[in-house]
């Protein structure tokens, strides 16, 4: 668990600084966290923080930087395989959802962003995939399979929008039946983005 990491004093002091500051920002809130705080955990003296890291809010778009869930699963778009749309999104969301399943504390240091900072930094961090993401849709684009013609930033809401409300409610729900991860859903819900919910002819 986040809360009981302890940084090893061979790690360098950023590093340190930016484990003791995950563990209790997930634990206290941003707010609720001092630097004191950070410096104790991570055994250094309060004023050598700011060696490192201008501010406390500083030290805390650092670490969603570093640890944003979207680095990994954005990440793992560059490996999808197939030749055809239908293909890549199947093999796309397999990918994503095996790279979202240890993220669910990351998950929760975008949280302490939207309601502690009101998304303040949503923007900056969202910039730096960007670019993956729209190589992913000019990928899309490019396969056989003919999409409809939309705006590429709508379809990359649309897709990665349908991803994340999936393990996000298989996260935050996984003690309740049925809102488990399973490779049928993952399997139908490609379907779902690819074709939508009537069946065909009706």
């Amino acid at each position: 668990m986040a809360d009981s990491v302890s940084s090893s004093p061979d790690e360098p002091t950023e590093v340190r600084l930016l484990d003791a500051a995950f563990g209790l920002f997930l634990t206290q809130g941003y707010h609720g966290t001092s630097m004191r705080q950070v410096a104790g955990r991570a055994g250094i003296t309060p004023g050598t923080i700011y060696n490192h890291f201008e501010s406390k809010e500083a030290l805390f778009v650092a670490l969603l930087s570093e640890r944003v869930p979207h680095r990994a699963i954005i990440g793992a778009l560059s490996h999808a395989e197939g030749d055809t749309v239908e293909a890549i999104i199947q093999d796309s969301l397999v990918r994503m959802v095996d790279a979202a399943a240890d993220q669910f504390d990351n998950f929760r240091l975008m949280f302490i962003e939207l309601i502690e900072f009101q998304a303040r930094h949503a923007g900056t961090i969202g910039q730096l995939f960007l670019p993956q993401l729209m190589a992913f849709i000019e990928r899309l684009k490019k396969a056989d399979g003919r999409l409809r013609p939309m705006r590429p930033v709508l379809l990359a809401r649309a897709f990665f929008g349908l991803f994340f409300s999936y393990v996000l409610t298989a996260a935050l729900l996984r003690d309740v039946a049925g809102f488990e991860v399973s490779q049928e859903d993952v399997s139908q819900l490609g379907e779902i983005f690819l074709f939508g919910v009537l069946e065909e002819g009706a």
